[in-house]
């Protein structure tokens, strides 16, 4: 059983921009030391690998945070590292930082997940997109990720049912059975929620895929109401390895 929600927890959408700008290097340090360690601690849970993620210079984990198609969450809580939140408190208050952001970097990250999307499964009047069978497959073709494009390159998404896909999902072993995994999928279910309501789209799914035997993570996301669509997904990854994944996915009706 999960221990009770504390105040000091929460998950806040990491921002594109920094005022002042002079903050960006902090949030890109915290994002990619939690990723890196993600990749480390848990590899099953990734396609990616820490060998080749180490190599990246921060340029390409800046460029994640930027990402025009991707919002980025992280679960804080307070850090229990006085000396490391006396430095930072310091660099926030020197800096003037937003609220949003001083809580960013006055706690301590311990779960991050990023959200993709949308994509088009269907228009109105136009139907199913040519040979997608369910929504997931927005994302995955022939055995790989597609990146999606801009909302301004899709058009009008009036009436359209738009797809969104979980990546990245980690929590930090120490932070686990603190509720941090539920409150980063009730965020990413909330914000893409919100965006095909402004888009006036009418239907809204959100797919994931999890390792074939990775039931801790399936387990996360059925309790906030996503159901397996296929057992068998096959992913190849950039070196051509490939791995089976379970695919999930959560369904919103908007037009009701």
């Amino acid at each position: 059983m999960a221990a009770p929600r504390l105040d000091t927890d929460e998950v806040i959408l990491v921002p594109k921009m920094f005022s002042p700008p002079t903050l960006e290097q902090e949030v890109v340090n915290r994002y990619k030391h939690l990723r890196l360690h993600g990749l480390k601690v848990d590899p099953q849970s990734f396609s990616a690998t820490y060998e080749d993620e180490s190599k990246f210079d921060d340029d390409v984990w800046l460029s994640r945070i930027h990402n025009p198609v991707g919002k980025t969450f992280a679960a804080v809580t307070d850090s229990n590292t006085q000396s490391e939140a006396s430095t930072t408190e310091t660099l926030v208050k020197t800096n003037g930082a937003n609220d949003a952001l001083q809580r960013l970097l006055r706690k301590e990250w311990v779960g991050i997940v990023t959200l993709l999307g949308p994509g088009v499964f269907s228009r109105p009047n136009e139907g199913v997109a040519t040979g997608l069978n369910q929504p997931s497959e927005v994302f995955i073709q022939n055995n790989q990720y597609q990146i999606p494009t801009t909302t301004s390159e899709l058009g009008d998404l009036s009436g359209a049912h738009l797809v969104y896909l979980v990546v990245g999902m980690f929590v930090s072993p120490s932070g686990r059975r603190r509720g941090h995994g539920q409150r980063l999928m009730e965020a990413t279910i909330a914000a893409a929620t919100e965006e095909v309501r402004a888009l006036e789209g009418s239907k809204v799914s959100i797919t994931v895929q999890v390792e074939s035997g990775n039931l801790r993570a399936q387990r996360l996301y059925e309790r906030v109401g996503f159901k397996v669509v296929d057992e068998a997904v096959v992913i190849e990854n950039r070196q051509g390895a490939k791995s089976s994944v379970v695919c999930l996915e959560l369904e919103i009706d908007l037009s009701a």
